[in-house]
């Protein structure tokens, strides 16, 4: 089922080119401690809630020094503000178009605007906006947005993770702890300072089911980080997540080269009670990079489970701790199953097969059971192989042995398709195609175009009892393309086309052929043109009923044959093709000729085997391979392929 497996194969390339479009950050000449390491999967609230995950500890930056502001420090460099072209602006919402940018969002859903008001007008414009008292219970990837005061006009927004019954949970960018950072919330949903959810209309809206209320806190009194111009311990975010392995990120600028004798990571499913796990680094370099991956230290995660983690520096004697993260690894069970059809027919008696995709790609897969919603019209077995009993329709559910997520396909059982179609080129002006009568047929339509992409007319509909066509509606050297279709008793039930056939129309042969002898011995042949011909093969033996063997090839209608022997006649043969030497054309009649006295010539050898047209003469153009191995071909000399 070779539609199927184009399919699947764009289904896979469009899931793996989702993966990959990450767009780069925005303003280089800034160190990005907080890269976006979240691989998009296409479902929007899913990649946007993950994409301002990885974000959670960013600070604005000093624009003299490059490092994180302190508490009360503030228009520092964002990369947020510098996607807007205002990097040392208020953020908040530019935090949001920029994770949702990078999510791959439309902003026909999220819209690139850096204004809080501005935002509040957009969604209540589409009727998407909706006030606290309104009544609506916010969910996740929901836009909130406040005014502190408690006036009408908003200034601050967040998006929503989660919620509860008193409270909504969010992340959010310029919120001023421990410097201005993005960081996870927690806010009362009753709270005068809530105004109300923006609710864009993202392609998961009703499907997706995740909840994250974890916050991020800065490191406490007495472990301090961000703490100096010359000191400061980040925590990043973690990178190749998968359901049982994680690598943890993090790095120490150390501008005043203190002595740091060990680092690494604090981590553990409890945030209070992480283990430490350390790297003896004993160096007093400017900047420390670290990674961890977990499964090298012998830590095997769970899938689907929140750990925690942050950063340490032992400086002294004393651990120097960047801000806590959370890192969820992946549900190994698939979120989604995608197939190669969503409606498609099958012949009666005849089979095909439906692919199947279970995303994520690395999701654990433990096959798929299929079923049938009538087997009495069409069945399908586990590998997806589909064979239609009955004409009519049924419903098509696979589902996934693990997680059970199912997806389902219609399917049409009609009339069978031609079978072991076979086509020739018969005469001059004749094409002639021939095929497997199918049991039950009313008759055939036959289909032809005059290019391969070209359109498929009706050219002839035959009965039942017919199982061949000769098209005499030709003209010669031009090639023809035939697809058929079988015709039901119910026309609803009409089959598919078949593959397509083509084959070039033969040229008629060479006439008027003549030989005579010249003055310098040689001998000239000569030949009408033929329309349609823009090439010629001529051909000789030694005696008129011998072996042929070529001459030479030639735009012209004659040729001076200079390669004989004096006194000898020679017999010549001329056929016609086109400019890919296809479309031969029969051998012409013969002619001859004695040479006469004069320049002695060349002696050519004489094969022992019977005459054919080399293969550098003629090349049969490949598009594909034959639909069926038995195809007769009776002209040994045409052009004849099926396409597929």
């Amino acid at each position: 089922m070779r539609r199927s497996c184009k399919k699947i194969i764009s289904v896979i390339s469009a899931v793996i080119l989702i993966v990959c479009m990450i767009p780069p950050v925005i303003g280089s000449a800034y160190i990005d401690p907080y890269p976006n390491t979240h691989r998009n999967t296409g479902r929007n609230i899913a990649d946007i809630i993950s994409v301002a995950k990885t974000q959670i500890g960013y600070t604005e930056l000093s624009t003299t020094t490059g490092m994180p502001l302190g508490p009360g420090q503030g228009k520092g460099y964002t990369k947020y503000g510098a996607y807007f072209g205002d990097q040392t602006g208020d953020w908040c919402a530019y935090f949001v178009s920029w994770c949702a940018s990078q999510a791959g969002i439309s902003t026909s859903i999220v819209p690139r605007l850096g204004n809080c008001a501005a935002l509040v007008r957009w969604y209540t414009s589409h009727s998407e906006y909706y006030t606290r008292g309104s009544g609506y219970v916010p969910k996740a990837g929901d836009m909130v947005f406040f005014n502190w005061n408690g006036g009408s006009t908003a200034k601050h927004i967040g998006i929503v993770t989660g919620v509860s019954a008193d409270s909504v949970f969010t992340i959010e960018g310029n919120t001023d702890t421990s410097g201005y950072r993005c960081n996870a919330k927690t806010r009362s949903r009753n709270a005068a300072y809530v105004l109300g959810y923006g609710v864009p209309a993202y392609n998961d809206a009703d499907s997706y089911t995740g909840s994250y209320a974890f916050s991020a806190v800065p490191a406490s009194s007495g472990s301090t980080a961000y703490s100096t111009t010359k000191l400061s311990v980040i925590t990043t975010s973690a990178s190749d997540i998968t359901d049982s392995n994680a690598v943890l990120n993090g790095s120490v600028v150390n501008n005043g080269r203190l002595y740091i004798s060990s680092a690494g990571f604090l981590f553990g499913r409890d945030k209070n009670a992480m283990e430490k796990i350390s790297q003896n680094v004993a160096t007093s370099r400017t900047s420390l990079v670290l990674t961890m991956n977990l499964n090298e230290e012998s830590k095997k995660l769970e899938p689907s489970t929140t750990y925690y983690y942050r950063t340490f520096a032992r400086i002294d004697g004393r651990d120097y701790l960047g801000p806590i993260y959370a890192v969820v690894t992946i549900d190994d069970k698939p979120q989604q199953l995608m197939l190669s059809e969503t409606d498609f027919s099958v012949g009666l008696g005849q089979t095909a097969r439906i692919m199947a995709v279970q995303l994520p790609l690395d999701s654990k897969n433990k096959g798929i059971t299929w079923t049938s919603s009538d087997e009495a019209v069409a069945t399908v077995d586990n590998n997806g192989v589909v064979t239609g009993h009955a004409y009519g329709k049924a419903t098509l559910t696979a589902t996934t042995n693990y997680g059970s997520v199912s997806s389902s396909c219609e399917v049409t059982v009609k009339i069978a398709s031609p079978g072991n179609i076979r086509i020739e080129n018969t005469a001059e002006d004749v094409i002639t195609l021939s095929w497997d009568a199918v049991d039950g047929a009313k008759g055939y339509s036959i289909y032809k175009a005059f290019s391969s992409d070209g359109e498929f007319k009706e050219c002839e509909l035959l009965k039942s009892r017919a199982t061949s066509f000769s098209d005499k509606d030709l003209v010669p050297g031009n090639k023809y393309y035939y697809r058929i279709v079988t015709r039901a008793k119910d026309e609803m039930y009409d089959s598919e086309m078949s593959d397509t056939f083509y084959a070039p129309a033969r040229l008629p042969a060479p006439e008027s052929i003549a030989a005579s002898s010249c003055s310098d011995s040689s001998l000239r042949i000569s030949w009408s043109r033929v329309e349609g011909a823009v090439r010629y093969i001529v051909y000789r033996s030694r005696s008129e009923g011998g072996l042929y063997t070529i001459v030479s090839k030639t735009d012209a209608t004659e040729l001076t044959d200079a390669s004989v022997i004096i006194g000898e006649t020679y017999y010549y043969k001329v056929i016609a093709c086109d400019n890919k030497n296809r479309a031969l054309s029969d051998y012409s009649a013969k002619a001859s000729a004695t040479s006469k006295l004069g320049n002695m010539g060349i002696i050519l050898p004489i094969g022992a085997k019977e005459p054919e047209i080399p293969a550098d003469a003629v090349k049969t153009e490949k598009r594909g391979t034959f639909v069926d191995s038995g195809i007769n071909i009776k002209n040994r000399n045409a052009d004849f392929s099926a396409v597929m």
